[in-house]
């Protein structure tokens, strides 16, 4: 059965704990990527509609699967949970409801209506503020919509390129694509 048919036999309040039952990470509270495939394709939208620029930052935990070895999930659950709380609360509030646990150690924060230079100014504050937090560090690429991607895919791809460049650069770095 779809869950559209589902939620619609729900009363609104039902729907609202359902629907976010179904939306959140259940560890550390914020978005999920189910939600993320969704929420993306709308700002994506609206972005072309205003004709303004979108970035998407996707922010990795640098080395969390040796730090799992050398800890145990347990004590990587509770990293990940700090983590959120510092991006969280590095983020302007209304662009908090733009952050996602994308997979496993990786973040998505979209921000609408932002510069390039903006959207790194975002992310090494994120960057530096996770490692003063938290004491780890984590790697960011940011991709723009309108700037260096002109459509949802190669947002994306963009995105993860610039993270893997952050990363071969040493990690504990933001990495805005370039068409090189």
């Amino acid at each position: 059965m779809e869950l559209e048919k589902i939620l619609s036999k729900l009363s609104p309040e039902e729907q609202v704990f359902v629907s976010g039952l179904i939306d959140k990470d259940p560890l550390t509270g914020v978005y999920n990527r189910r939600k993320f495939d969704r929420d993306i394709e709308l700002v994506v939208a609206m972005s072309d509609r205003m004709n303004r620029g979108t970035s998407l930052l996707i922010l990795d935990i640098d080395h969390f699967k040796r730090f799992n070895d050398q800890y145990g999930h347990q004590k990587g659950d509770q990293v990940l949970r700090e983590v959120t709380r510092a991006i969280e609360n590095s983020l302007r509030y209304y662009d908090q409801i733009h952050l996602y646990r994308y997979g496993g150690e990786e973040f998505v924060v979209i921000i609408p209506d932002i510069t390039p230079t903006d959207s790194f100014n975002i992310g090494d504050r994120l960057r530096k503020n996770v490692k003063e937090a938290c004491g780890i560090t984590i790697s960011i690429g940011i991709s723009h919509y309108r700037e260096s991607s002109d459509d949802l895919q190669s947002l994306l791809n963009n995105a993860d390129k610039a993270l893997y460049e952050a990363k071969r650069r040493g990690r504990d770095q933001v990495v805005i694509f370039e068409e090189s």
